[in-house]
C-alpha cells in the first residue's frame, strides 16, 4: 500500500512541478501574482503532510477490508485532483494572468479542499476514533467554503495569509516534535 500511495503522490507532485516550471519557461508573458503560487506551496505541503502522517493509518484493521480501504483512498485521491488544479494546465501563448486564473477556479479548487478536509476527518475518526479531531478541519472547511464562494480579492488575501501561517506553524510544530 505505501507504494500505492507513493505512485499517487509522485503523480501528484509531478504534475505540479510541471506545471509551475510550464509557468517559469513563459514567465515573460505572464502576470504574476502571489496568492496562486502560495496555494500552489499549501497543496503541496499537504501532500508533505499526509505522506508523514501514512504510517499510523496504514496500521490500522480498518485499512485491512475492502471498506476500509476505499474510505482510506477517497481523500488520497482528493488531495491528487487538488494538486492537479492549483495551477493551469496550458497556458496562451500570447499572456496570461495568473490572478484571474485563480479566480476563475476557485469554486473548483475549493470545493476540493473542502471535500478533502471532511473525507480526511471521517477517515481519522474511522482509523482513530478520535472524538474531538473534527474542530480543526471544520474550520479549514469553512474558509475554503468562503474562499470558493466570494471573489473579493481582500477575502482572499486575509484568508490565504491565515492559511499561509496555518501551515507554517504546522511546519514549525512537527519540526519540533508536537504534532
Amino acid at each position: 500500500m505505501i507504494t500505492f500511495i507513493a505512485i499517487l503522490a509522485g503523480l501528484g507532485l509531478t504534475d505540479l512541478i510541471h506545471s509551475f516550471h510550464r509557468l517559469l519557461r513563459k514567465r515573460k508573458v505572464i502576470t504574476w501574482h502571489w496568492i496562486p503560487i502560495a496555494h500552489t506551496f499549501m497543496a503541496f505541503q499537504a501532500m508533505i503532510i499526509i505522506w508523514y502522517n501514512i504510517q499510523p493509518e496504514l496500521n490500522s484493521p480498518l485499512i485491512e477490508t475492502s471498506l476500509g480501504f476505499f474510505f482510506w483512498l477517497i481523500p488520497i485521491i482528493i488531495i491528487l485532483l487538488v494538486m492537479l488544479a492549483v495551477l493551469p494546465d496550458q497556458e496562451p501563448e500570447d499572456g496570461f494572468n495568473l490572478l484571474e486564473w485563480y479566480f476563475g477556479q476557485r469554486q473548483y479548487y475549493f470545493t476540493l479542499l473542502t471535500l478533502f478536509s471532511i473525507s480526511y476527518t471521517f477517515n481519522r475518526f474511522l482509523m482513530f476514533e478520535h472524538k474531538s479531531a473534527w474542530f480543526l478541519p471544520l474550520v479549514l472547511s469553512i474558509v475554503y467554503i468562503i474562499l470558493a464562494l466570494v471573489k473579493n480579492y481582500w477575502v482572499h488575501v486575509i484568508l490565504t495569509l491565515g492559511l499561509l501561517s496555518f501551515f507554517m506553524l504546522n511546519f514549525f510544530l512537527q519540526n519540533i516534535g508536537y504534532v
